[in-house]
Parts: C-alpha cells; sequence; structure tokens
C-alpha cells in the first residue's frame, strides 16, 4: 500500500486579489468597473450602464467611496 499526504486544494484567491480583465478596474472592495482610456484619461462606467454618455463622475467607487485612479481624484 502506498502511502502519501492529502494536500487541501488551494482555495480560489478573494474577489478584491483577483486580477481585473482587460478594460475593467477591480477597486479594492471587489466592484468592477468597465473602463476606456488611460492615464488622467480613464473613464468609468457601472457595469450595467449600456450608454457610453453615462460615466462615473464623482470619481469614486459607488460600492465602498475610495477614490478611483486618474488625474482628479476625489
Amino acid at each position: 500500500m502506498a502511502g502519501g499526504t492529502l494536500i487541501e486544494e488551494p482555495a480560489d484567491p478573494p474577489v478584491s486579489e483577483a486580477p481585473a480583465r482587460r478594460g475593467e478596474y477591480r477597486c479594492e472592495c471587489g466592484h468592477i468597473l468597465r473602463v476606456f482610456g488611460s492615464g488622467r484619461h480613464r473613464i468609468y462606467f457601472e457595469p450595467g450602464n449600456v450608454a457610453v454618455g453615462d460615466p462615473v463622475t464623482n470619481r469614486v467607487c459607488s460600492q465602498c467611496g475610495r477614490g478611483l485612479p486618474g488625474k482628479n481624484q476625489a
């Protein structure tokens, strides 16, 4: 009979630690926003907003209130 040690499978990382896909920004709280542009020209949108004319204008996460990266942080 062969001996061995059972090893627990690694757990998936918490949502806030999982990398965001291209075109997404993942806040520290885990909330995901769509993002277009880069640097100070970033524009953030809630994932459900289909209209490009409705960006997140207050530069903060709608879930936790943390400032979003970019030139004018709240």
